[in-house]
Parts: structure tokens; sequence; C-alpha cells
């Protein structure tokens, strides 16, 4: 019994874990959101914010493996006496509940930097697509008026 509660308190340690975890994501995400809704925007700059994302998001899948693993091996003593572990089992989802809810929370942010974000690179994407036919534009017409003169003749009246 005391190995269970010795595994039950690794997976409340390891929620708690993910919880800081993805509080920092969140914060990263927020920031990220801030600097989106700036006019001015860097690729590298941006790519900085991913980058530290991404090193918080490998810590979660550490965090999730060890709790998956460490879940496997109590769940059956659990469900089979319920009643010993009730109050550990109602704090177990509590937090998991807790952790889903910063789960959601950077969903709903990131989904509204995705929208901006797309609505940047279209942006950027026109731009791109306006000054190429600007350019064509431009090289076509010196084109013409270069060639304009070669093909016609000219007749020079010789009296006098």
């Amino acid at each position: 019994m005391s190995d269970i509660n010795t595994y039950l308190n690794i997976l409340l340690d390891s929620l708690d874990k993910k919880s800081d975890v993805l509080k920092n994501i969140y914060e990263v995400t927020r920031k990220q959101s801030e600097y989106v809704n700036n006019n001015k925007f860097d690729l590298e700059e941006f790519n900085e914010f991913m980058a530290e994302k991404q090193k918080y998001i490998d810590e979660i899948a550490i965090l999730d493996s060890g709790f998956q693993s460490t879940f496997d091996r109590v769940s059956n003593e659990l469900e089979g006496n319920v009643h010993l572990y009730k109050d550990k089992i109602k704090l177990l989802k509590n937090k998991i509940t807790s952790v889903s809810e910063i789960g959601i929370d950077i969903q709903v942010l990131e989904e509204k930097n995705k929208v901006i974000i797309e609505e940047h690179f279209n942006n950027k994407k026109r731009e791109i697509k306006t000054f190429k036919k600007s350019k064509k534009t431009a090289t076509n017409y010196y084109k013409n008026m270069n060639n304009s003169f070669k093909d016609k003749s000219y007749f020079l009246d010789q009296k006098k």
C-alpha cells in the first residue's frame, strides 16, 4: 500500500510540474500574441518564440511519458481499491482538470495567433505579387520602348 501511495505522490508531482511547464508555454504564447499584434514582424524573432515553446513541449512529452508509465503500474491496484485511495484520486482528478484548462487556454491563444499570422503572411504574399507584377510591367514597357524604333523606317527630306 505504501508503494501505491508513493506512486500516487509521483503522479501528483508530475502533474504539478506539467502545470508549471504549461504556464510557461502560456506565458510565451501570450508574449508571442503581443508580438504578432504589433505591426512590425520579424521572422527571426518569431522563430525564437517557437524555439522556446518547443523546449517546453519537449519537457511535457517527457513528463507525459513518465506519468503514463507510472499510472500503468498502479491502475489495476487503484481500480480494485478505489475506496482506499479516494482522496488522492480526487486530488489527481482536480489537478488533471487544472492542467486541461491551461491547455485549453493555450489552444485558444494559439488559434488567435494563427489567424493573425496567416493574415500577415497573406498580406506579404499580396505585396510580393504586386511587386512582381509591377516589375514585369516596367520590364515589358522598357523592352517595348527600346524595340519600338528598330523596325520603323525614317525618311529624311533631302530637299533644301
